[in-house]
């Protein structure tokens, strides 16, 4: 069965139709989707195309969070907490039957 590309919102843009602010979303692929959901206007641009080079020139893109210097980037590895009270088992209650 065959699966559709992951899409991620990269910024917003006005739709070439109605003018409103529409989520631009771009696929694994580098394919453009501009798509309105007031006017259902589709809007798909491949990636290397002079419609996505002209519409990606209108996105304007989401700024980007900055990576915090005082943040380490790999947290330490957590140790497990040891087991508050001894583990029951069915072994337990055999007791000294050998």
């Amino acid at each position: 069965m065959k699966t559709r590309p992951k899409k991620t919102i990269i910024g917003t843009a006005a739709c070439v139709c109605c003018g409103r602010d529409i989520p631009a979303k771009q696929s694994e692929t580098g394919t453009l989707d501009l798509s309105c959901q007031w006017c259902e206007l589709p809007t798909y641009a491949k990636a290397g195309t002079e419609a996505h080079r002209v519409l990606m020139a209108r996105v304007k893109r989401h700024a980007e969070p900055e990576p915090d210097a005082t943040k380490p980037v790999h947290a330490p590895p957590v140790e497990p907490k040891p087991a508050a009270r001894a583990a029951r088992s069915v072994f337990d209650l055999l007791g000294g039957v050998a």
